[in-house]
């Protein structure tokens, strides 16, 4: 768990890092492969969820969530916060299927051809997901903008 300590931990700075030179308001909900959900927010995950939850019309969340909750804990009611990480759990659960069948096709390679073909499918990949980027950031900055 050392990867994944790691790497949590510096998901946690880059956000911080991120709200401090953008002035925004920033919660981050991370589980751990043992299903042990992780908090981070600036000024404070609770307060972030608190006005997200203010403005889509539900209440304020009732306790402190840390790192001793579970996920069901945290997920109890369908609040659109709710939703949101069921639609990453979603996304998340097909890029593990495309990465799957990505690695049965590279075993299945039997020749040079085979492997650039994949290459080509990749890069494929590739600009669809730096475009879908750029798309995704072009919409947070223009939603930025509108909440200033």
């Amino acid at each position: 768990m050392v990867t994944f300590s790691k790497r949590r931990q510096g998901l946690f700075k880059k956000a911080q890092e991120y709200a401090n030179i953008t002035g925004s308001q920033i919660a981050v909900l991370v589980f751990s492969p043992a299903g042990n959900p992780y908090v981070h927010g600036s000024p404070s995950f609770d307060a972030v969820i608190d006005k997200f939850l203010s403005v889509n019309g539900g209440a304020s969340s009732s306790g402190q969530v840390g790192a001793h909750h579970n996920e069901a804990d945290v997920c109890r009611t369908p609040t659109p916060f709710h939703l949101v990480l069921q639609n990453h759990h979603n996304e998340a659960d097909v890029c593990r299927g495309f990465l799957m069948a990505l690695e049965d096709k590279i075993k299945r390679c039997r020749s040079a051809e085979d492997l650039s073909a994949v290459k080509a499918e990749l890069e494929e990949v590739r600009v669809k997901v730096l475009q879908r980027l750029k798309h995704i950031e072009e919409d947070e900055f223009v939603t930025s903008l509108l909440n200033c």
